[in-house]
């Protein structure tokens, strides 16, 4: 009969067991939960702070626009002559928002007769940010 030899690490009992405790993985998985709120929280606001500059660029655009038609149109039509960008307020709609865009046209007479001062003013709301406006300004002379 053939004798069976037990190893002998086998028959001590195991004291230093492998692993980690609830403990442990419990405030593992907070540290990653904190670590991923914030991780959450600043990418709404990088999402809300490119929303913003979109709707800046939009506003610049509209109002370069306006300014360019105007002085393509030239001194004695500004304001009046553009079918694109006529004096007072007018409301564009590009994507979800509405901004509202305002040509004055000021004639300084007392100054200097052949200058006019072109303003356009573009407002807008952001929602629970609030309203936004962009004020451009230029001079067209007489030539």
């Amino acid at each position: 009969m053939a004798k069976l030899m037990l190893n002998s690490s086998a028959s001590r009992t195991v004291s230093n067991q492998n692993g980690f405790t609830l403990i442990e993985i419990f405030i593992s998985i907070v540290l990653l939960t904190v670590g991923l709120m914030g991780t959450a929280v600043l990418t709404t606001g990088v999402v809300r702070g490119n929303l913003g500059s979109r709707n800046m660029t939009t506003a610049t655009a509209i109002a370069q626009s306006c300014l360019e038609e105007n002085r393509r149109v030239g001194f004695t039509s500004a304001g009046a002559g553009s079918s694109t960008c006529l004096s007072g307020s007018v409301n564009v709609t590009q994507g979800p928002v509405t901004f509202t865009r305002a040509l004055t046209v000021t004639p300084t007479p007392a100054i200097t007769p052949t200058i006019k001062t072109l303003t356009v003013t573009v407002t807008w709301s952001e929602g629970a940010v609030g309203s936004k406006s962009l004020t451009l300004t230029t001079i067209i002379a007489a030539s």
